[in-house]
């Protein structure tokens, strides 16, 4: 069996975490990712089976695989990397890494709420550049402030635990509103009311056709103008124009984005050059436990697979 990782993994961190494949057969593990498709093709065309971070396997890749038989999607927003209707056309299991990381992507997230709104990256680097500008730097307090948290799966669902902990009244919606959802003292409301009431909203929603733009120009004008919106979702969740838009008018104080439509973000970056944004480099995911976790959970889905069986799997063959 031959199986490759095309384009290494942040979950690989030792020799000791390629045993359990290396056992399996002849595995190719390449530390750079590929330059283009043409050498992504190149690294898969003999794979019988694929571990994927962030490359994308369209049809053409899928397709130039013959062998190919099995991938899992290191993470949870596999429809954007992998063609899955070329995957099942062509007999190929698509498995992915649910609920790895959502404990770091929660803490993460209350992590950039407190930068964000204490202003400590920009005090950070202000000091750094020699000036001392404590006036200047006046934070808001959380505690009896409301957070709005715009989707609750087990990344929302752990928000509302740490915004509940650290005082703060809860709003949150889902598309699947039922009365488990609301814990912590969370109450449910539509998305209108959401972004009209929170002080901080954060998004934590899978991209999906259905949710693709789902934070709109209106939604977005609907916030207060002390409110802060936070991302460590997927940048296409929200309508990015009206977002910078928003924020350039002052009509909302500020946002925190881990996700960017372009990754990695050019050289331009607009939101990288407005004073009220805090940019990273989609790294709310990655902490040690995090990765450890997605490790485990990807080679069971693939000790599931060469037992006939189905873990995590997404598309029937």
């Amino acid at each position: 069996m031959h199986i490759v990782f095309p384009e290494g993994s942040g979950c690989v961190q030792k020799p000791e975490d390629l045993v359990f494949v290396k056992k399996l057969g002849t595995v190719d593990y390449y530390e750079t990712p590929p330059q283009n498709k043409a050498d992504l093709i190149q690294r898969l065309r003999d794979a019988d089976a694929v571990f994927l971070d962030y490359s994308v396997m369209d049809a053409q890749v899928i397709q130039s695989c013959p062998k190919l038989k099995f991938i899992c999607f290191f993470g949870i927003g596999y429809g954007n990397c992998i063609d899955v209707a070329a995957a099942t056309k062509h007999g190929v299991t698509v498995s992915y890494t649910p609920g790895y990381g959502a404990t770091a992507v929660a803490e993460y997230t209350l992590g950039l709420i407190l930068a964000l709104t204490r202003h400590i990256a920009a005090s950070y680097y202000s000091l750094k550049h020699g000036e001392w500008l404590a006036a200047k730097f006046q934070g808001v307090d959380l505690k009896g402030k409301t957070l709005g948290i715009v989707g609750l799966g087990p990344i929302g669902a752990d928000m509302a635990r740490l915004g509940a902990g650290i005082g703060m009244n809860l709003l949150g919606w889902t598309r699947a509103a039922t009365a488990d959802r609301a814990q912590h003292g969370l109450r449910l409301v539509s998305l209108d009311e959401l972004c009209a009431g929170a002080d901080v909203v954060t998004l934590h929603l899978s991209l999906s056709h259905q949710t693709e733009r789902i934070i709109s120009r209106a939604l977005l004008e609907m916030m207060k103008p002390s409110a802060y919106f936070i991302n460590t979702s997927r940048a296409k969740l929200v309508d990015n124009q009206a977002l910078a838009d928003v924020l350039q008018r002052g009509k909302i104080a500020g946002a925190a984005l881990d996700v960017h439509e372009d990754e990695p973000t050019p050289m331009n970056y607009l939101f990288a050059s407005l004073p009220n944004v805090l940019v990273t480099p989609h790294i709310a995911y990655n902490s040690k436990e995090a990765g450890e976790n997605m490790l485990r959970i990807a080679y069971a889905t693939f000790d599931a697979f060469l037992k006939g069986e189905k873990l995590h799997v997404v598309n029937a063959v």
